[in-house]
């Protein structure tokens, strides 16, 4: 009876734990999948769609906004109406409905882009887009926000300004450029252009 009790305890003990090779193995393999996860987030590229989704959900936002409170709301992209596109965008509520931005009381958000990313595309001639995201026209040369006024207005009845704005990282332009829109029943959209790919997709 007791040679049968060291047997079972024996079995117990041979298959009850992990060795060493094996508890190394793992850790090896987890350390390699950490390290490209870290380096993956960390890309310009990674950080760009980041941006690019980061507009569209926004430009969502002040879409149904305007629905909810029954008054236009604004993503603008040049919200002191100089003519110089900012390194942020911002949404306000128009409550008076003049079009203007009449300052803290119609402000519902500023975003900052990333210091790595801005407002534009990588050029024509380094593989960069030769259309506009729609197709039809060329990318805006000097703002690269093709929305009239740089802004885009959603209205109560859930409808928007046509029009793109481009983002890309100025200093890799490996990363490609996005650009997120609207047409005029206020469907909202992204689409990418991979550098020398020759089309949005």
């Amino acid at each position: 009876m007791t040679s049968n009790r060291n047997r079972s305890a024996n079995r117990l003990t041979a298959h009850g734990g992990f060795t060493l090779v094996e508890l190394m193995v793992v850790i090896t393999i987890t350390s390699l999948i950490a390290a490209f996860t870290f380096a993956e987030i960390h890309s310009s590229g990674y950080r760009l769609k980041s941006t690019a989704r980061t507009l569209r959900a926004k430009m969502q936002q002040a879409r149904l906004l305007a629905v909810r409170e029954n008054c236009n709301v604004l993503v603008d992209f040049d919200i002191n109406d100089d003519g110089a596109i900012d390194s942020c965008f911002t949404l306000w509520r128009d409550l008076d409905n003049d079009n203007t931005y009449d300052g803290a009381a119609e402000l519902l958000e500023t975003v900052t882009l990333p210091s790595d990313i801005a407002f534009g595309a990588v050029t024509y001639d380094d593989g960069g887009p030769g259309t506009s995201a729609s197709g039809t026209a060329s990318v805006p040369a000097s703002n690269f926000v093709s929305f009239s006024g740089n802004r885009v207005r959603f209205s109560p009845a859930g409808t928007a300004s046509n029009g793109w704005v481009y983002l890309h990282t100025p200093n890799q332009d490996s990363s490609g450029t996005y650009a997120v829109g609207s047409n005029n029943v206020g469907r909202i959209q992204s689409r990418y252009w991979a550098t020398g790919g020759g089309t949005w997709r």
